[in-house]
């Protein structure tokens, strides 16, 4: 039981991380991206299309990744009281 739950520890404070790393990244790149009137500049349409569905996909996964994370970490907190 103990190796169950250092396993899930760990994975779930890695899936954690990873989830707002990938976050942080999205947000700083759109961040960056934002001209004097606060809106995101593009070189092409067609960019502006890859771009967005791209950071929509990883900001997705991103956010599945902290809600695993917080699952794995109550599952372990659950465990360690042994109801």
């Amino acid at each position: 039981m103990e190796k169950h739950r250092a396993y899930t520890l760990t994975c779930g404070l890695l899936l954690i991380i990873i989830g707002l790393f990938a976050r942080y990244n999205i947000g700083r790149r759109r961040f960056n991206r934002r001209g004097i009137g606060g809106q995101q500049q593009f070189p092409t349409y067609g960019r502006f299309i890859l771009t967005v569905i791209v950071e929509r996909g990883i900001y997705f996964i991103g956010t599945i990744c902290l809600w695993a994370g917080v699952f794995f970490l109550a599952i372990t907190g659950f465990n360690h009281f042994k109801f």
